[in-house]
């Protein structure tokens, strides 16, 4: 299973949503649970959506459950307008 960090952005490799980018959020704070953000570019994105999951466990669930595969993006290989950098 592909390892889950929050508050920060990934590009989901395969699965469901393939080439999209997704972001953890806590919101155990404000709704107790976890929201799944989807974006289909992070510069101009013009597709998109979000989930929210119950816990820790049900998040976990969602994302096994969706069969991704995420590659984690660094803040600075961002680069300024918010598209990941290419080498």
């Amino acid at each position: 299973m592909t390892k889950l960090e929050l508050e920060r952005y990934g590009r989901i490799l395969s699965g469901f949503y393939e080439g999209y980018f997704v972001k953890l959020h806590d919101d155990s704070e404000g709704t107790g649970g976890y929201y799944v953000y989807l974006v289909n570019d992070l510069s101009a994105p013009t597709d998109g959506g979000d989930y929210w999951v119950a816990d820790r466990a049900e998040l976990e669930s969602f994302v096994e459950s969706s069969q991704w595969e995420i590659e984690w993006i660094l803040e600075e290989e961002r680069g300024p307008e918010g598209v990941r950098k290419t080498t």
